[in-house]
């Protein structure tokens, strides 16, 4: 009883670990990848930088305002900030100011900039899409790499597991005398083979997981199983009914690296008008405010009048006195530090100015700039037509692959019937004694060899049918 309790356990606890442990379908992995790889965000990060200078392009057209503030002591023979006059005396001043001003005029270059920056976001969104979509297709060929590495693990465990019943069988025929003892040891060699099978099988799928889990960016020792679908090979899917053009307009509307193609010339066709606008002149307007203060400023308190002694003076033959006023606004009786708001109103001032900036010759600098936008617009659509070839030659590939995948297929799945159908056939004769145990070893490993030749072409086929449903925009699934 005890050793019961603790069989039921094992079993209990072995229950509870596999019910706890997380089974990935493709979708998740898909969808965690493209909110956990670093390509991913590396791309999401480029969309963000581009809709950034979008909105500088944008903020162009707003005015710039800005303000200003400088203080300081200045000595020798300066000026007085406040009276314009040459002072050898240690002088404290300050100024402050605001100004603002607005582009009036600049030939289109802020409208252009403006659609050049929008083209340049829309190139960075199509990369980022581009991006996440051969993310998802790598991963759906990992993915489909461990459901094969796993099936072939299951086909070597289970053959090994046959040649063992096969070597009991064989052992109490060899014991009742039926058979020569020798037989046993090609049995045991084909268990040794199944074995080694079975041990490169697991470290495949040891290195599928291993590939999965870097795509998905998760740690090596993260315990990952991923969903065993029913893989069922679509009949109705024709590879020798498709052709390249009806594919091959499809994912000119489907891929993003043609959008993005597309967006850069129209980014390049921006730039020819960005370096036509230093043809023509600029218009801007201003407007200041500034005021200063200065510590020389000095302002009188009150005057007096100095009155001179009276002079007798002789005017046209008679005797008279003559008696000098002095001048009241020369002589302050007191002098104060005028305080510094009362500065800063005084000696407030405003201006209002527009600008218009004319070019006449700039060495030939803007024809030559003009020259180099019209070349880029011309590489970029060098760069478009080869992204166009290429997609054109992996779509011939592709359809290729495929009908090559099928082909192949019907013709493993043929072998397959035919190699059962005599491993069958020897497996009789051989309990009835009529071959010994080296043929039907040799029959069972055909048999192994056409069972393995099987399973990689029917995956190969099948992940050679998802890319063409990638190409086509169809959503990478495994139903």
């Amino acid at each position: 009883m005890k050793y019961i309790f603790l069989t039921l356990l094992a079993t209990f606890f072995f229950w509870w670990d596999a019910a706890a442990q997380e089974v990935w379908s493709l979708e998740r992995c898909v969808q965690y990848a493209w909110e956990n790889n670093l390509s991913v965000k590396q791309a999401q990060a480029n969309v963000k930088t581009a809709l950034l200078s979008e909105r500088q392009a944008k903020a162009s057209r707003l005015p710039n305002v800005s303000a200003n503030f400088n203080a300081g002591e200045q000595f020798g023979r300066t000026i007085d900030p406040t009276t314009n006059q040459f002072s050898t005396v240690a002088t404290g001043f300050n100024s402050i100011g605001v100004s603002a001003g607005v582009n009036l005029f600049q030939g289109g270059l802020i409208h252009h900039s403006i659609k050049q920056a929008r083209w340049d976001a829309q190139a960075a969104q199509a990369d980022a899409d581009q991006t996440t979509n051969t993310l998802a297709l790598q991963i759906a060929q990992a993915y489909l790499n461990i459901l094969l590495f796993e099936e072939q693990l299951k086909n070597a465990r289970e053959r090994v597991a046959t040649s063992t019943e096969q070597l009991n069988a064989t052992q109490k025929l060899i014991d009742a005398g039926t058979l020569p003892a020798a037989d046993r040891y090609n049995i045991l060699a084909q268990i040794a083979q199944g074995e080694q099978a079975a041990v490169q099988a697991q470290n495949s799928v040891d290195l599928a997981y291993l590939s999965l889990k870097q795509l998905l960016q998760l740690e090596p020792d993260y315990d990952l199983r991923i969903e065993r679908p029913s893989i069922i090979i679509p009949a109705e899917v024709a590879p020798e009914e498709l052709t390249l053009t009806p594919v091959y307009t499809t994912a000119l509307t489907t891929q993003p690296n043609i959008r993005a193609a597309d967006y850069r010339i129209k980014s390049a066709e921006e730039g020819i008008y960005l370096a036509k606008a230093a043809y023509w002149p600029t218009v801007s307007f201003g407007v200041n405010l500034n005021s200063n203060y200065s510590t020389a400023y000095k302002f009188p308190t009150g005057y007096t009048q100095i009155i001179e002694p009276a002079l007798p003076v002789r005017i046209d033959g008679e005797n008279r006195t003559l008696q000098f006023v002095g001048d009241t606004a020369n002589i302050p009786t007191g002098i104060r530090t005028v305080k510094y708001l009362d500065q800063i109103d005084q000696n407030f001032g405003q201006s209002v100015g527009l600008n218009i900036s004319i070019p006449i010759y700039q060495n030939g600098r803007v024809r030559l700039s003009v020259e180099r936008a019209r070349l880029n617009v011309l590489n970029t659509q060098l760069q478009q037509n080869q992204v166009r070839q290429q997609l054109k030659n992996d779509i011939q590939t592709a359809i290729a692959n495929a009908r090559a995948a099928r082909k192949q297929l019907e013709a493993a799945q043929r072998t397959f019937d035919a190699t059962k159908i005599a491993f069958e056939n020897t497996e009789k004769r051989h309990q009835l004694g009529a071959v010994n145990t080296l043929d039907l070893t040799t029959a069972r490993n055909n048999l192994d060899i056409a069972e393995n030749d099987l399973t990689v072409a029917r995956y190969d086929y099948l992940f050679k049918l998802k890319i063409l449903d990638f190409y086509q925009g169809k959503p990478l699934t495994m139903n």
